[in-house]
Parts: structure tokens; sequence; C-alpha cells
């Protein structure tokens, strides 16, 4: 997390983890309650399940914070198990690196 500046205090990273784990909670209510109404049962129908911009949008911000919040639990685990330099650099960029690789990925699925 030091890569990103975000979140220097242990209570400000306890504070944004439980925010940010509270959002994806609460798109995954969303997200159970509209497959219920709306069962995605082949392709067209995933199709227009993930169409209404709103939904996009809010999907995106969930991946966003997904990514986000992987690259502080990887910093957080790091910071707790792993004693050399260079190895806790590389665990750290290994996790930003994925972090955005998925929401690259993730934007490209849903928006192109």
């Amino acid at each position: 997390m030091a890569i990103t500046g975000i979140a220097r205090s242990g209570t400000k990273q306890w504070v944004l983890q439980r925010c940010s784990n509270a959002l994806i909670v609460l798109y995954t209510l969303i997200l159970i309650g509209l497959l219920v109404n709306q069962p995605v049962t082949d392709h067209q129908s995933l199709l227009a399940f993930f169409e209404p911009i709103w939904f996009k949008v809010a999907t995106t911000l969930c991946v966003i914070i997904f990514a986000l919040n992987g690259i502080l639990a990887g910093w957080q685990i790091a910071g707790d198990y792993v004693k050399s330099a260079g190895v806790y650099k590389l665990f750290n960029t290994l996790c930003v690196v994925l972090s955005f690789t998925i929401i690259v990925t993730g934007v490209k699925l849903l928006w192109l």
C-alpha cells in the first residue's frame, strides 16, 4: 500500500478495508437479488443482464474496490509475514500488477 500512499496508519487501513468489504457485500446482495428476479440461462440473457449503464458502473466500481482491497490485503500480509526486503517488494509489486490486471480485464469485459 506504500506504493499508492493510501492509508498509511493501521486504523485507516482497517476502516478502508471494512468499508470496501461492506460495499462488496452490498453489491453481491444486489447481484443475487437481480439474478433471482432475472435468471441468466444463456449468453444473450447474460448480455442483457449486464446491459444497463447503472449496473455496468456499479460492477466497475465493485471491481475497482475489490482490486484495491487486494492491494491492501497483500501489503498487510507482506508486512506481517515477509521478512526479506526483496521478497517484500516483489510480493507487493505482484499484488499491484495483479490488481491492475483485474481492473483492466473487468473494464474491458464490461465496456468493450
